[in-house]
């Protein structure tokens, strides 16, 4: 009973014109962001750029105002930029990109042909104190070493051994050390991750189920190298009715992962198209509806790859932190069943009892809080002494960092919940 009310009460919300028309413009903002013409939204195919310029365009269209030279904040990046199309070819079945295998985001550049030496390892855990040591078969270089990706639940468990001997760094180094010629991890699910170095070594994910065996033949071809690029964080200005010059933050990151060759991307449709957008109906709702305290809004970039443009912003403010009041995150908010989490309510009591004022008085459902954490663009900038929260639609279903990432199977009632509360508690702090 309790759901079917959250969505009567959510259908109500959007019942009028004006909060209709905000849903359908931002179903409109996604389904662009997530297409084919933004490439996943990353650097090296230009539809990071791309994208930056469609959320000019579009800060412009609302009515905000440029904060500094339009509306962009750039900076440099560095991300390991996979090539092409690797392959990898098992027992001479080829295994296909995207379904049965994903390079690893870290992978170096390697090609070859390997009969033998092939070693199971494991989980390629090695505790010398504890006498495990799962590459003790290894005898010869150059071999390709195949991991499981999880390691044993005893060893996780295992208090004397420290998790950091079996992460995923740790074992490609030590296969590095063993002059390895590559690394295959099985997997229980593909999905990318933050390419943030090169681990000089081909590095590879294959579903566990799509990989033929015995395992008697390997072939793989992968490039892969550290590339520079300009980014831009975007943007743009609502000036409050008051004569102070108070300001709440709300943000969202706009760049996802890339993808490999022309027609296979992640969309990133949840991730953080879904943020994007919500943020651009937020600044829409407040110019049609100008609160008294200015509100800056920041399509980050760089959040993919390790916080990248926040921390640059943290460090590099365009409007003092001194005078802002709060910054609102969003990120993954149109995939949920359990209501809203709130990273930071536990930080920020004070906030979190409006947070949940706003909450219950909407009947919106349950409400949820946690400690920060770096998980999301408002980390460097609450180190600055800045309050703030991270919302996103608690226990999603929406693939991560997946290529299944997509408009069609986004949650818009979750999408709609958080609009609502995002919008009263803006308005609870900015008026």
């Amino acid at each position: 009973m309790r759901n079917k009310a959250i969505t009567i009460l959510v259908l109500v919300l959007l019942s009028s014109s004006p909060a209709q028309d905000l849903l359908e413009r931002a179903k409109q903002d996604i389904e662009f962001l997530a297409s084919p013409e933004f490439a996943g939204r990353s650097y090296y195919a230009d539809g990071n750029k791309k994208a930056a310029q469609y959320l000019k365009s579009r800060f412009r269209e609302v009515g905000l105002l440029s904060v500094d030279s339009d509306y962009g904040q750039t900076f440099e990046i560095e991300l390991n930029v996979v090539e092409g199309s690797p392959q990898l070819i098992v027992n001479d079945q080829e295994l296909v990109l995207g379904r049965d295998f994903l390079p690893f985001a870290t992978t170096g550049s390697g090609s070859g042909s390997r009969r033998n030496p092939i070693y199971y390892v494991r989980g390629g855990v090695f505790a010398p104190d504890n006498r495990i040591n799962d590459f003790a078969s290894v005898r010869s270089e150059s071999a390709i070493l195949i991991f499981d990706d999880e390691v044993p639940a005893a060893i996780q468990s295992d208090k004397s051994i420290d998790p950091r001997s079996y992460s995923r760094s740790t074992r490609i180094a030590i296969a590095r050390e063993l002059r390895a010629s590559a690394a295959i991890f099985l997997v229980k699910k593909l999905m990318y991750s933050t390419p943030y170095e090169n681990a000089d070594l081909p590095v590879f994910d294959v579903l566990a189920g799509s990989l033929p065996t015995p395992v008697q033949s390997i072939r793989y071809d992968v490039e892969a190298s550290m590339e520079e690029y300009d980014a831009e964080n975007i943007l743009g200005l609502l000036k409050g009715t008051a004569p102070t010059d108070t300001s709440i933050i709300v943000c969202a990151h706009f760049d996802h992962l890339g993808g490999f060759a022309d027609s296979l991307y992640f969309p990133g449709a949840n991730d953080n198209a879904s943020g994007v957008a919500m943020l651009l109906a937020l600044a829409q709702h407040f110019v049609m509806q100008p609160p008294k305290h200015s509100i800056l809004f920041i399509a980050f970039s760089g959040e993919d790859v390790g916080l990248v443009g926040s921390k640059y912003y943290a460090e590099h403010p365009l409007r003092p932190f001194t005078e802002t009041k709060f910054l609102l995150n969003l990120d993954m908010v149109a995939s949920g069943n359990d209501g809203v989490m709130a990273v930071g309510g536990e930080d920020s009591p004070e906030f979190y009892s409006i947070l949940k004022s706003v909450n219950d008085s909407l009947k919106l459902g349950p409400l949820y809080k946690r400690w920060n954490a770096p998980n999301s663009d408002h980390y460097f900038i609450s180190q600055k002494g800045v309050k703030t929260f991270f919302l996103y639609a608690n226990q999603g279903k929406q693939p991560y960092h997946s290529f299944a990432d997509l408009p069609t199977t986004l949650d818009w009632k979750a999408f709609a919940h958080i609009f609502a509360l995002s919008k009263e508690f803006i308005s609870a702090l900015a008026n």
